[in-house]
């Protein structure tokens, strides 16, 4: 629950403005004090980090200074963790893919990249995805369910437990998991609320990044609602060959798509485009010069990515040279490009890899 809905149902529960802003920040911080490093103290309660179960009962509460008027109400709720670990693999590179399982048996996955300076936490925000893009696993499951605003939170809290005081820090969030993160848009921002909440995890929005395939109509909400950067998954220079890889591009074309960019992008920000390059078929100078022109204009870098190994053993990486090239001609052109290398592929946690429940079911 964000901090706000949980400070209006303590003033329905009778409190004043001020008794509910305390008691939800005494609560918010003993909640999520389990994800942050060492030990968490909140008036003189002290419990150790990486404790994702944390004691929830009237002794609790009033060891926290929560009045006897707000204990019922917030007895009623449950601080629990939603997911438990089912597996982690670590990958030689130290990246670590989990598979985290929710209360009702359904499994998502959950990402962990370490950087030089951060670490990152890749989290899904749906269980499988509709959009069905061609060189990503997740897309074979079709759409299994939504994941609610609790379960997309509790994979940074249990990411952050498992990786405890490790270093560099947890610092980092992307939406880049399964599922396609504007088709379930309201959970996604209220979970970007509490994940930037100061009396929680305190992450900032330019830290967490919500990666779509495009869905067009969704980005002014998006920009409206969420407290996180956009990233956008181009991927091909032109509507024929984008729609080959992205059914998607079939109802949010790239006129379409570019265009609300342009429009409704708030002044000050930047968006991330990311492009999976794909051997002898979006590649080529020629290629690069058309996403050249795509996104000019438009304030933004765009991380190069090779293709991993996935569903369609028809895409491959492109050749060492040949993304070399492909990147110095982008750049020629004063785009900001970046190549994001593969990480934790031998594990299956590189991006398009995550199968979920399909992977389970393969084992």
């Amino acid at each position: 629950m964000p901090a706000a809905a949980l400070e209006e149902l303590l003033v329905r529960s009778g409190g004043t403005p001020t008794q509910a802003r305390s008691a939800t920040g005494k609560v918010v911080r003993f909640v999520f004090g389990s994800a942050l490093a060492g030990s968490v103290s909140v008036d003189h309660f002290v419990r150790p980090a990486g404790d994702l179960h944390p004691s929830w009962d009237d002794a609790t509460l009033a060891a926290l200074g929560i009045g006897a008027w707000a204990r019922p109400h917030l007895l009623s709720l449950d601080p629990d963790v939603s997911l438990e670990l089912s597996e982690r693999v670590p990958s030689e590179d130290g990246t670590e893919r989990l598979v985290l399982r929710a209360r009702d048996g359904a499994l998502l996955e959950t990402v962990i990249i370490p950087g030089p300076t951060r670490t990152t936490v890749c989290i899904s925000s749906q269980v499988g995805c509709a959009r069905a893009c061609s060189f990503c696993e997740t897309g074979r499951l079709g759409l299994v369910r939504q994941l609610d605003a609790g379960e997309i939170v509790d994979q940074v809290r249990v990411a952050r437990a498992l990786w405890g005081t490790k270093t560099p820090p947890i610092q980092n969030i992307v939406f880049m998991g399964m599922g396609e993160p504007l088709d379930n848009l309201e959970e996604v921002a209220r979970a970007t609320h509490v994940l930037t909440d100061d009396r929680g995890l305190k992450l900032p929005p330019s830290r967490i990044t919500v990666s779509t395939v495009g869905i067009a109509d969704k980005i002014p909400a998006f920009f409206e609602r969420c407290r996180a950067e956009l990233a956008v998954s181009l991927n091909a220079p032109d509507d024929a060959r984008r729609s080959r890889i992205m059914p998607a591009n079939k109802r949010w074309p790239l006129e379409e798509l570019m265009g609300t960019l342009r429009r409704t992008m708030p002044r000050g920000h930047k968006v991330l485009f990311e492009y999976v390059l794909i051997r002898d078929f979006n590649d080529a100078d020629a290629d690069a010069d058309l996403i050249a022109g795509l996104v000019q204009g438009v304030p933004c870098r765009v991380n190069v990515i090779p293709v991993n190994p996935g569903p369609d053993p028809t895409l491959q990486p492109p050749r060492t040279e040949d993304l070399d090239r492909f990147v110095a001609r982008l750049a020629s052109h004063g785009v900001t490009t970046l190549v994001r290398r593969p990480r934790g592929r031998d594990v299956g946690g590189a991006c398009g890899q995550l199968a979920g429940a399909r992977r389970a079911d393969l084992a």
